[in-house]
């Protein structure tokens, strides 16, 4: 049969969010519990196969509306696509994501005059947008990869020895003896809700690191988590020494499928200790208690950040980022 596929506007409600919880690339970043909250001006669409609803479409808006952008809070966006339908077997699956990303490279394309959004890591045929005006010096789309960690940590709930946990087998050996470092030290990890502990964190890591942060982006951030930790849609904690200074906090966002580690910082003066380490160790246990089985450390596309992420011993997984450049 053919197909007859169109873009529709559409809005963060009770019908978006079910669809995204149903689909396989659904995650945290396009449900309206988080996007409602980021201060971004949102592109968001249904995406019909005649009268059925097969995907959606979230993008961030420039200001003017006039173009697709990447936004630091919104990690992953773009297509979701909906779950299979009755019967359908790997091959027509396949076929119909084509069809439909095929679809939406071309209507993003007319819509916009340039196109920027990361893909979930769920969604590993990029061929529709690579594809697009092929043969053509003009219009194209350029696909670049990029990488994220998965760690699973179910065990955590279940087994209780350190040494059983299979993450803690899998992590290097610098990280095992940070792990150890933090229980021998007496850092005790606590859930925590004061954004302005985290925001001043973050801004004097990033300062440390040589990158200066803009108050407007302190804020949007601590909008965020707040709205987030008051929604539950996040948990944050906070790792401290044994005479009870925080040194450590981080932030995860949760879905029905895992949790997302969001944003995490320490104080300068305290970066030598363990509670790094123990901020995010400590809170998988926590969050494997509450039912979550898997970690998505959200990015690993920095030399230091890529390394200390993959320290805790997960799985490598790629997503795509991609942009249509301006004409």
């Amino acid at each position: 049969m053919a197909k007859s596929y169109r873009l529709e506007p559409a809005g963060i409600d009770a019908t978006w969010d079910a669809f995204v919880r149903s689909s396989p690339d659904g995650t945290i970043f396009i449900t309206s519990s988080y996007l409602a909250h980021t201060g971004c001006r949102l592109g968001l669409y249904h995406c019909y196969n005649a009268d059925e609803l097969r995907a959606v479409v979230a993008v961030v808006e420039s200001p003017d509306g006039a173009s697709a952008i990447l936004d630091d809070l919104v990690i992953y966006s773009g297509i979701c696509f909906g779950a299979a339908t009755q019967g359908q077997n790997r091959a027509q699956q396949n076929s119909e994501r084509h069809e439909i990303a095929t679809f939406i490279a071309t209507a993003l394309a007319d819509r916009y005059q340039r196109v920027e959004f990361a893909l979930a890591p769920t969604i590993g045929d990029v061929r529709s947008f690579l594809w697009h005006n092929y043969g053509q010096e003009q219009g194209r789309y350029s696909v670049d990869v990029r990488y994220t960690t998965y760690l699973d940590i179910g065990d955590f709930a279940t087994t209780p020895s350190l040494e059983d946990i299979d993450a803690y087998k899998q992590a290097t050996g610098a990280r095992r003896q940070q792990i150890r470092y933090a229980r021998r030290d007496g850092v005790v990890t606590e859930e925590f809700r004061d954004v302005g502990v985290f925001a001043d964190f973050y801004r004097r890591t990033m300062e440390r690191q040589g990158e200066k942060v803009g108050q407007s982006t302190l804020d949007r951030m601590a909008t965020l988590v707040a709205a987030l930790l008051e929604n539950g849609s996040a948990r944050m904690f906070a790792s401290k020494t044994s005479d009870q200074i925080v040194g450590s906090v981080a932030v995860y966002a949760l879905d029905h499928r895992r949790a997302y580690y969001l944003f995490g910082a320490s104080d300068p003066d305290l970066r030598d200790s363990p509670t790094g380490t123990a901020v995010l160790w400590d809170a998988f246990g926590a969050l494997a208690a509450a039912g979550i089985p898997q970690i998505d450390l959200e990015g690993v596309n920095s030399p230091r950040r890529g390394w200390f992420k993959m320290s805790f011993g997960g799985e490598l997984r790629p997503y795509y980022q991609i942009t249509k450049a301006s004409q």
